[in-house]
């Protein structure tokens, strides 16, 4: 039925008769050309989000022996099943934009076309640990988030497509529908910076995963993050000694505009239904797919539109032009991973730090230039200071914690940064890494090289030599945040 109404559509797209005689049809044919280029230009970002996740099942196939760190540095798993980091991801990758160095991850993608999933969430956590599961669709728009913000229990969860019928079964705590087949299953715990607070933050990961539902059995599963992290494994053609001489050869955008309309038509083929929010601009897609195979003409606009809406999205998906401002010069998207109908942000957010959680669970304050408007230069001195008791305000009992990290401007984290310091958040206060001043202020130094004063070294958090940018998460927040009340210090140039 989808591809009739598609075939449907896409014939009304075209006038009627383009040829008539004296150039009468000339303004048709022109109007039809100007809408398929703006629909093109919609759709590409629209479906920009589905192409990145659908991609990464790729990784399935790569991975089919069992759950392991791809090419040793990623999580990575068969279908339906999760992989896992045993600490927190490398800074000197060159793949995955802004990763926290706050959690360790666990990571899977699922295809609900055929079966069903278990979630198993952990049910030995002390009070204050913080973890979450979340899960996104295909077009990376979290349809659950669970975890110690939402006080989840313990316990098996199954995880369904929109085709799914049933009861829930004996045992399980609840059912979770997902909107499409595909679907992405991510794993957080946080890891403080003593070993003991590893450790920790692996045994609470370690009973976080997700099985095919044939595979589940009575009890409690178990994982092993540990065996996943050491289980290395490489695509053809790349060994450890390639990856390790040059970590730029993995810095691929996850998104191809000169196969953006093939990779878009598997993708929703592979989701027949989607969520309430895209239904209609999936019927657009399609259409726009049909009439791409009508005339070699109408290909090549469309093929033209999609490098044309890429340009513009890598160039305007940028830290200093991204969200609504929050004051003090930081900016933040509102509505963060739950989109909605507002494709040009989500788009936007593939790009700077895919699968970012549901606001409600963590909220992350972005910027890319100082006080005075001005780009972040690593060459300048820049301070940011917070007041007495003014660190942001998250909820400790339910896990929360903030971090300031670090980025360049294509949002790596520095490769080998001084002292191994990429951020500075609740991790570093509580292991008295930073120093307050005397009238309980904190005051952090951001620059390319160390500040000269040995209190302020402390507090430094380097910079690279060029352009960079911040981000702050504020992981369970509280209401001063929530709702606007509380703002983060401006960044000031020395």
């Amino acid at each position: 039925m989808a591809t009739h109404n598609a075939e449907h559509l896409s014939r009304s797209l075209m006038p009627a008769h383009p040829g008539l005689s004296n150039g009468a049809g000339v303004a048709a044919a022109l109007a039809a050309e100007s809408y398929i280029e703006s629909l093109a230009r919609i759709v590409y970002y629209w479906g920009y989000p589905a192409v990145n996740t659908f991609g990464r099942t790729s990784s399935w196939e790569v991975m089919k022996d069992g759950p392991g760190a791809t090419m040793g540095l990623f999580p990575g798993a068969p279908k339906n099943t999760m992989g896992y980091l045993d600490n927190y991801m490398a800074s000197a990758q060159r793949k995955v934009v802004t990763p926290n160095r706050d959690t360790i991850y666990g990571a899977g993608f699922v295809d609900l076309s055929q079966e069903a999933v278990v979630i198993q969430t952990p049910g030995k956590v002390p009070p204050g640990h913080y973890w979450t599961i979340q899960i996104v669709d295909l077009f990376t728009t979290v349809t659950h988030q669970l975890g110690s913000a939402s006080l989840t229990p313990g316990g098996k969860y199954l995880l369904v497509g929109p085709d799914w019928e049933g009861r829930k079964p004996e045992g399980f705590i609840d059912v979770l529908h997902s909107p499409t087949n595909i679907a992405g299953v991510f794993g957080r715990s946080f890891a403080g910076h003593g070993q003991e607070d590893m450790t920790l933050a692996r045994k609470v990961l370690n009973q976080i995963g997700v099985v095919p539902l044939r595979s589940d059995h009575a009890g409690p599963l178990t994982f092993d993050c540990e065996a996943s992290a050491r289980n290395a494994v490489f695509p053809p053609g790349i060994t450890r000694e390639m990856v390790a001489a040059d970590p730029d050869m993995l810095r691929v955008r996850p998104v191809n505009a000169a196969t953006f309309w093939d990779d878009l038509e598997k993708a929703l083929n592979s989701c027949p239904k989607v969520a309430a929010d895209d239904a209609p601009m999936a019927a657009q897609a399609r259409a726009l797919l049909a009439l791409r195979k009508t005339s070699g003409q109408l290909k090549s606009l469309i093929d033209h539109m999609a490098l044309v809406a890429d340009a513009e999205l890598q160039e305007g998906a940028r830290y200093e032009q991204t969200g609504v401002d929050a004051g003090n010069g930081w900016q933040r998207q509102a509505n963060a991973g739950v989109w909605g109908a507002d494709w040009y942000g989500r788009a936007q957010a593939a790009v700077i730090y895919i699968y970012v959680n549901d606001y409600h669970e963590a909220i992350y304050f972005i910027r890319g230039t100082d006080a005075k408007g001005q780009l972040l230069q690593g060459r300048y001195h820049y301070t940011v200071t917070f007041p007495k008791d003014g660190l942001p305000a998250v909820d400790r009992e339910r896990g929360g914690f903030w971090s300031l990290t670090m980025y360049d401007q294509d949002y790596y984290m520095l490769a080998h940064p001084p002292g191994g310091r990429t951020n500075i958040g609740t991790a570093a206060v509580d292991a008295n890494e930073v120093e307050f001043a005397q009238d309980g202020t904190l005051t952090l130094h951001l620059s390319a090289t160390p500040p000269d004063d040995a209190k302020a070294q402390k507090n430094w958090l380097p910079a690279p030599d060029g352009q960079f940018a911040l981000l702050i998460r504020a992981y369970v927040p509280k209401a001063e945040i929530t709702s606007g009340e509380y703002a983060l210090p401006n960044v000031v140039r020395v």
